[in-house]
């Protein structure tokens, strides 16, 4: 399910860029100072390539690190109790596969953010003030809540040594 949701978030991405691409006006508005308002700027082809780069870049990343779970080095992996879940063949396995879901979840939220930034920037550049206004706040916070929480349960409860 959850690699059918990070699906779900790169096509997204893809649906955000193509109406970037109709939408962005010639200059674009590329960055916000902490006040929300705009402090760079770039050319609509330059904005739409950065855009396709990043998408690309980071949702293959992820993809690529949710399929290589099965087939790292544990040498690479850090997980709470470590020793204790590379202790046995069942064991590691039942550990790369909850890693495997984690990277999947956490892709997914990365997307989820990247989209939300792409999909809003489209909509603002061409107000004749562009500013990111509360939207941008609210999904940031929303997505660095998600992580830490996820982080925090993960360390104290979802690894926590046990026998299934």
């Amino acid at each position: 399910m959850v690699r059918r949701a990070f699906a779900v978030s790169c096509a997204a991405y893809v649906a955000a860029w193509v109406l970037a691409a109709v939408r962005f006006p010639a200059v674009v508005p590329m960055h916000f100072d902490v006040a929300g308002e705009v402090d760079r700027t770039a050319s609509r082809g330059l904005a739409l390539f950065f855009f396709a780069v990043l998408g690309v870049a980071m949702g293959g990343l992820m993809a690529w690190l949710g399929r290589t779970m099965r087939s790292t080095s544990t040498a690479w992996m850090n997980v709470p109790h470590k020793d204790w879940w590379t202790a046995t063949p069942d064991r590691e396995q039942r550990m790369r596969t909850m890693m495997g879901h984690d990277l999947w979840l956490v892709g997914t939220a990365t997307m989820t953010l990247l989209t939300t930034l792409l999909a809003w920037t489209a909509l603002v550049s061409r107000r004749a003030d562009p500013s990111v206004g509360p939207v941008l706040w609210i999904a940031l916070g929303a997505y660095l809540a998600l992580i830490l929480g996820y982080s925090v349960h993960a360390s104290r409860s979802r690894y926590r040594p046990q026998e299934h």
